[in-house]
């Protein structure tokens, strides 16, 4: 028997240091006043329904979780797992602050052989998202789920799509908007195979002229 299950990963709303541009991947802040103010008053329509909703373990989007799903009967479950890469030493900076850093040009040059210092390898960090995605598939079997939403950051939902969405696409191609993000619709076998999903859906939903949600591939 085939068993249908559909992740859609939301990124957190936007905070004050991301409209400043500060690296805070580890760093728990919370969402700016007028970013709280704008997730409230989406259009619940345009995002899709679920009864279990991961989220990472960071103020950001616990905050995110509570204004899109506050209202309704969910099982919420927090997952360190789901956190931001970790920027070590360079937590809170920005370009500016750092560019002149000889250990951050090299980063810059190259992200995915050069971890930051007291910070995560991305190779370490690639680690941590599989786990995340084992532990979420058990509680989507645990729970009999055929979809859930996970809040997290950028770069996990990068990653993900990098590796699993319908698309291919390179890392850093993928735009992900605050409070956006996009559903994975694939079945649990192909998931624990580690398969490209099925088919993919922008969130929040747009829909196409015949009033549908469109399916990017």
């Amino acid at each position: 028997m085939v068993y249908h299950l559909a992740l859609t990963f939301l990124r957190h709303g936007m905070t004050k240091a991301n409209k400043e541009k500060r690296y805070i991947g580890f760093t728990d802040v919370p969402l700016a006043l007028e970013e709280q103010a704008r997730l409230q008053a989406r259009d619940p329509r345009a995002y899709p329904r679920a009864k279990v909703v991961v989220t990472s373990d960071l103020l950001r989007c616990r905050q995110t979780c509570a204004l899109l799903f506050g209202e309704e009967d969910v099982l919420v479950w927090e997952m360190s797992d789901w956190r931001e890469i970790n920027f070590g030493d360079w937590e809170g900076k920005t370009f500016a602050e750092l560019k002149e850093v000889k250990e951050y040009q090299r980063w810059i040059q190259s992200p995915f052989s050069i971890a930051p210092p007291n910070g995560e390898h991305y190779r370490d960090f690639g680690r941590r998202m599989e786990q995340a995605l084992d532990k979420t598939l058990e509680l989507a079997c645990h729970t009999k789920s055929s979809h859930l939403v996970v809040i997290t950051h950028g770069g996990p939902i990068r990653y993900v799509l990098e590796r699993y969405a319908s698309l291919e696409r390179p890392f850093w191609e993928w735009s992900i908007p605050f409070g956006g993000g996009f559903m994975l619709q694939s079945t649990v076998e192909r998931w624990k195979e580690r398969k490209r999903c099925i088919s993919l859906v922008e969130v929040p939903f747009k829909e196409n002229g015949n009033g549908c949600a469109t399916i990017i591939n």
